[in-house]
């Protein structure tokens, strides 16, 4: 039996319809490989892409969030915590055990 990454890989491959696309989303471990059967992917036309921050364009996404928080429809100040240095472990752990989406550290 391989590895669950592998078999993960193979499966998605073998679901995808004409030019459908497999995304990676999230972060595999440095010299992660994925073996693809290529001759069938040539066929099919699919695509292989990874997403890094969403992909999106900062330029876009930053201003649409501030007009939903705005509207009150983006709760940004329920999903930061500052933290001062001093509490830095404590933003560590609470950032490790979801106690707070996103720790600021303040100095």
């Amino acid at each position: 039996m391989g590895s669950a990454a592998v078999m993960a890989a193979e499966v998605a491959g073998d679901a995808l319809a004409i030019r459908g696309t497999i995304v990676l989303v999230g972060a595999a471990a440095a010299g992660t490989t994925v073996p693809f059967e290529i001759g069938e992917s040539l066929l099919k036309g699919w695509t292989f892409k990874t997403v890094i921050e969403g992909s999106s364009v900062p330029q876009v996404f930053i201003p649409h969030l501030v007009e939903l928080w705005q509207q009150g429809r983006f709760p940004f100040d329920e999903l930061v915590r500052t933290y001062e240095f001093e509490a830095i472990n404590e933003a560590f752990a609470d950032s490790a055990d979801g106690t707070t989406i996103k720790p600021v550290v303040v100095f």
